[in-house]
């Protein structure tokens, strides 16, 4: 892995843009954690959810949490193997957040009225700046990265693994009426769109990266 590595910044071509893919994301990521805080303070629109209205709520942060993190760790460490894997999923996830943004932006919502708030620390401290968020809600950024690393993924087992998880979240966050259906229905869309508009526009990345260590 570390060899891989060291043969990979040598090389210009990918260290511009690893580099640069890295700046980017935070740039995002800055930009996302602004709009969190707007949001919380504009008026929205509330949903009729009849899947919602079905479903008594129970609070399964805990089981969200676990879910959402260790197999998040899992995917983080695949890619890491492989810098050309690991370009790709910085510039998915990059793509993955601008998407949110925009529909964050544009698709003002209230939190369903029987919501039981996520306890997610890592959340609240990074993007939320200690305060609790309700509104961030289309889509679905919990059941959107575990379906991203499902569509990277090229190991048939932990791809396996990575659908599971990203089934058994979008059911954990509708059980505790964080989102609503429609948030959840949509993860997986825009997942598949953050993973096709860089696997068509980085296909030397895609091909080199085939070439090199599975896990």
């Amino acid at each position: 892995m570390i060899y891989n590595w060291k043969i990979a910044l040598t090389n210009p071509y990918f260290r511009n843009r690893f580099f640069t893919s890295i700046i980017i994301l935070s740039v995002i990521l800055t930009g996302f954690a602004s709009l969190l805080a707007y949001i919380e303070t504009r008026q929205g629109h509330t949903f009729y959810d009849p899947i919602l209205n079905f479903i008594k709520p129970r609070d399964v942060s805990d089981f969200i949490f676990f879910v959402t993190y260790s197999t998040a760790l899992i995917g983080l460490v695949y890619a890491f193997l492989s810098p050309y894997r690991f370009l790709h999923l910085i510039q998915m996830y990059g793509s993955l957040t601008l998407l949110r943004i925009v529909t964050l932006f544009f698709i003002p919502l209230e939190p369903p009225i029987t919501i039981i708030p996520l306890r997610d620390e890592f959340l609240t401290n990074i993007f939320y700046a200690g305060n609790e968020n309700l509104k961030d809600l289309f889509f679905s950024g919990h059941a959107a990265t575990l379906f991203l690393f499902y569509f990277f993924s090229t190991n048939k087992t932990l791809k396996y693994l990575f659908l599971v998880a990203a089934v058994a979240v979008s059911v954990g966050v509708v059980v505790q009426h964080v989102h609503y259906s429609y948030d959840v229905i949509a993860a997986p869309i825009f997942a598949y769109i953050a993973y096709r508009l860089i696997t068509k526009f980085s296909k030397h990345y895609h091909n080199e990266d085939l070439n090199s260590d599975k896990v």
